[in-house]
């Protein structure tokens, strides 16, 4: 019997123990059922993250080049339009298919490096648009998952048009114009302060002393870098609102915006009409100015192959990433950053004889150029050297100046 009563207490206990840990099983999942974490849920989805440093080297002088890599903001467009990472296109991941064709357009290998970021750690719309991008074939997809937050305390940031005029109106931004004194005295966003880029290290004593205010850096458009190198080095300076309107002067134009000479706001009038090409004593026909070519007698004459005169040679200024789209027929390239080299270096890869004409995106580089070889070169024959002082764009191969 004693046998029989320690058998039937060792089954009980045995089933206590066993509704005990029964009792406590639930609470096991309980853990497992945490929220992976953006980061986790981009490990599985192979995907891998990058740091500022890299997103960085894709921005580079803020003039997109899909040979540093392509950068996608997921985020919706009302977010995009008030600030995002400069070159970086938008791809918003609640409406992917509204920004598909554009993106297409890039005409982007599907090996090419692709980055996609949005509003930090927490966010998952940046994946969202990786694995789409995956999906659709692209095989070097990361994801720069701490987005916006992170490089808004390292860097200064871009905005559209919209935000751009917003600010305008309600007075709440200084803008900068960072082009050349001369192409800025011809017309600039109203109000705006002259900060050229190459001559910083003087024009930075310009600077309103108010580092809290909004600044928007802009130069001659999507082409133009100067503005982005303003805007760097305001923020090293330690003013923390800057954000570059890459648009420019040429979409604010096109716009209708308005635009006033020296940056004073000038009174409603009606524009004057185009003046005619005026004939020099002796070469090409001369715009406004001594030395600028008349952009009528360039696109109908220089840029005709067939009727180009062979004692005339277009030297492209721009660097060698931005003649990709398209180039003027018969002309060469010869970045202005060659100038930093010195005259002789520069000069000597200069055809020695004939007519010469600098041109860039928007004038600005090609005046430096000019004013380089008059003003420290001084040049003996600067009367054979011109400078096209016009917007010119080279979509689809085809470079057209107006």
């Amino acid at each position: 019997m004693s046998r029989l009563f320690m058998l039937l207490s060792l089954i009980a206990a045995l089933f206590v123990m066993g509704c005990g840990e029964a009792a406590k099983a639930p609470a096991a999942p309980a853990k497992a059922a945490e929220a992976a974490s953006v980061a986790d849920m981009a490990k599985a989805a192979k995907v891998e993250l990058v740091k500022f440093d890299e997103v960085n080297k894709i921005v580079g002088n803020g003039v997109y080049d899909k040979t540093r890599g392509t950068l996608v903001d997921a985020r919706p467009a009302k977010v995009y339009a008030a600030s995002h990472i400069p070159t970086a296109f938008l791809m918003s991941d609640t409406a992917i298919a509204d920004f598909w064709p554009a993106f297409e357009k890039l005409g982007l290998a599907k090996d090419s490096y692709i980055v996609t970021y949005c509003g930090g750690v927490k966010c998952e719309k940046s994946l969202i648009v990786a694995k789409y991008l995956k999906e659709k074939g692209y095989t070097n997809v990361k994801m720069y998952l701490d987005g916006m937050p992170d490089w808004e305390a390292k860097n200064y940031g871009e905005i559209t048009i919209d935000t751009a005029k917003k600010f305008f109106d309600n007075g709440k931004a200084v803008f900068i114009d960072a082009r050349p004194a001369k192409i800025f005295a011809k017309g600039s966003i109203p109000g705006s302060v002259n900060i050229p880029d190459t001559e910083w290290e003087t024009a930075k004593a310009n600077l309103p002393a108010d580092k809290e205010t909004l600044y928007i850096p802009y130069c001659g458009g999507f082409k133009c870098e100067k503005s982005h190198f303003v805007a760097e080095q305001m923020f090293k300076l330690g003013y923390k609102k800057v954000e570059v309107y890459a648009g420019g002067v040429p979409e604010w134009q096109a716009a209708g915006y308005p635009l006033a000479p020296s940056g004073k706001v000038a009174a409603p009038a009606e524009a004057p009409k185009a003046a005619a090409p005026a004939a020099a004593a002796s070469g090409l026909p001369q715009g406004d100015e001594p030395g600028i070519v008349s952009t009528e007698f360039f696109m109908s004459t220089v840029a005709d192959a067939a009727k180009k005169p062979a004692n005339v040679t277009v030297v492209d200024v721009r660097n060698a990433n931005e003649i990709t789209d398209g180039v003027f027929p018969g002309s060469i390239n010869i970045s202005s950053k060659e100038t930093a080299k010195g005259c002789d270096a520069f000069v000597s890869q200069l055809p020695k004889t004939g007519y010469v004409v600098f041109h860039c995106a928007s004038g600005g580089r090609a005046m430096e150029v000019y004013d380089f070889l008059k003003d420290k070169c001084k040049l003996s024959d600067i009367s054979r050297f011109y400078y096209l002082d016009a917007y010119v764009n080279c979509a689809g191969g085809k470079c057209t100046a107006k």
